[in-house]
């Protein structure tokens, strides 16, 4: 090869390079753009979340909030109220470890440890809830059965 060859093909390197260069740069741009548009829509998010959770807290709250005594009582399935208490309880803490999770996004901090607090473990203990529920629901049914009782034979007092 000639000497001429040889920095036609030098130059020709050195501007490939400079290109590479270029484009790089412009592509690391482009993903630092996406990057604050993607940040800037997660903390918009994560605010209007921080806005809400308390409310889809107290919904979920709501719909496990029936007891398994409760149900026996009114003659529904107990296992259904007892395995909708437990899924609402777990979907509780999910909302409320991605509150904890958005309140550090949006602060930089991590929250006090009385925020969005998870819920306590317990266990299930199936079959003793079960004979919580029984017997809640036999003695709400004694309790109303007495009183029609009491009320259909027995004189009042000061009757």
């Amino acid at each position: 090869m000639t000497t001429n060859a040889l920095e036609k093909a030098r130059a020709a390197a050195e501007k490939a390079a400079r290109d590479l260069a270029a484009v790089e740069s412009a592509e690391a741009e482009k993903a630092a753009q996406k990057a604050a548009e993607r940040d800037a829509r997660q903390r918009g998010l994560d605010i209007e979340f921080l806005t809400q959770w308390q409310a889809l807290d107290a919904e979920l709250l709501d719909v496990g909030s029936k007891s398994a005594a409760d149900a026996v009582y009114e003659g529904a399935d107990p296992i259904a109220a007892v395995a909708t208490f437990w899924v609402a309880r777990s979907k509780r803490n999910i909302i409320r470890q991605h509150a904890r999770m958005a309140y550090f996004r949006v602060h930089g901090e991590h929250p006090e440890d009385t925020f969005a607090m998870e819920l306590n473990h317990r266990d299930m203990r199936l079959a003793d809830r079960l004979e919580e529920a029984i017997g809640g629901a036999a003695r709400s049914h004694a309790a109303d059965l007495s009183d029609a009782l009491e009320a259909q034979w027995m004189v009042p007092d000061g009757a």
